[in-house]
């Protein structure tokens, strides 16, 4: 069935079918309105209480789990280890980090690996005991597809297809069904190298705020610093979702929306039962010197499938992603602040 499916994608791509400029959005787009998007520094001393109780009883519950992206191989990083492995804090890394949050509020982990790092990362957990924590910690598999040249041809190594598999795969290996038939509603999901994704962040409030939302998806977003560039939320035919930068067209103005999508989001588990199809895209990525193109997909988009809200967190307590190994002496002080409790 991949093999089929890759087969497709490279006749797209041959074809001009599947090539950027073709998934350039042709609809109306705007920019959101102030009422489209929830300031959680705006909540009132009641509403945001309300929002805390609203987490804090789903955490008691057991209705929570945290799916964290560990698939990278941290190539901007240069690391030569999966980026999850690096030691960002003394000897802690970013995966042991992010565990022992969501393990002090009782909440599962599932690790969401490709080819390239489940092998270490699986390593690396046995020889930490898995954090006496392994009957909470799920390692599954996103899909990966061959490379392909410019010109269309088959390479020999395979890259993952982007964070996009989460929903199949994590329905094809039947943990969303066990996680909502063990009791679980809602589940956090969040790249492993932001840091500031993690309940001690205001993470209770952000899940109250969801639940009492009613909607299938909550998008956080961060306010824009000059040169800030990706993803966005915007109104596609008047509904709000996530509108990747080079999906927009050419005459909108990206700097008319003032913030921009982190890839942290929270998922009624329900709604991912429903096997939406997202879009693919041809990727160009360089290796070795040379460009290559990669089919992948994008767990954003399934803003334009589900009913979603957005929350507009505080981007110096809720993110600041480490993209290379020179932001780690920048965010360094934030993250001692944050962790001393673990350190």
């Amino acid at each position: 069935m991949r093999s089929t499916l890759f087969k497709d994608l490279l006749s797209q791509y041959i074809s001009g079918k599947l090539v950027p400029d073709n998934a350039v959005f042709t609809c109306p787009i705007a920019a959101p309105n102030d009422h489209d998007i929830t300031d959680i520094q705006a909540l009132t001393p009641q509403g945001k209480q309300d929002a805390l109780a609203a987490g804090q009883a789903a955490l008691t519950r057991g209705e929570v789990g945290a799916i964290i992206a560990t698939g990278g191989m941290a190539t901007r990083f240069h690391y030569e280890q999966p980026k999850a492995l690096f030691p960002i804090l003394g000897e802690e890394t970013f995966l042991s980090l992010k565990i022992k949050d969501y393990k002090q509020h009782g909440i599962p982990v599932f690790l969401m690996v490709s080819f390239a790092t489940e092998q270490m990362i699986r390593e690396y957990l046995e020889e930490q005991r898995w954090f006496d924590y392994a009957d909470h910690i799920t390692l599954f598999s996103q899909f990966s597809f061959p490379r392909i040249t410019k010109e269309g041809v088959p390479c020999a190594d395979e890259a993952a297809s982007g964070h996009g598999d989460v929903f199949e795969a994590f329905m094809q290996d039947g943990l969303l069904d066990n996680f909502i038939t063990q009791g679980g509603k809602y589940l956090l999901f969040s790249n492993i190298d932001n840091l500031g994704s993690v309940i001690k962040t205001g993470g209770e409030v952000i899940l109250g705020l969801h639940i009492i939302g009613g909607k299938e998806m909550t998008i956080e977003v961060a306010r824009k610093n000059p040169g800030d560039k990706g993803g966005a939320p915007a109104l596609v035919n008047g509904q709000l979702q996530l509108v990747e930068g080079f999906l927009f067209p050419k005459e909108f103005d990206q700097d008319s929306i003032t913030v921009f999508n982190t890839a942290t989001y929270i998922f009624n588990a329900a709604s991912m039962q429903m096997g939406k199809v997202l879009p693919w895209y041809a990727v160009a990525k360089e290796r070795d010197g040379e460009e290559v193109i990669q089919f992948e997909r994008l767990a954003g988009d399934i803003s334009g499938l589900i009913s979603n809200q957005a929350i507009l967190v505080n981007r110096e307590q809720r993110f600041f992603p480490i993209k290379k190994q020179e932001d780690v002496k920048t965010i360094m002080p934030k993250l001692e602040k944050l962790f001393q409790s673990t350190l």
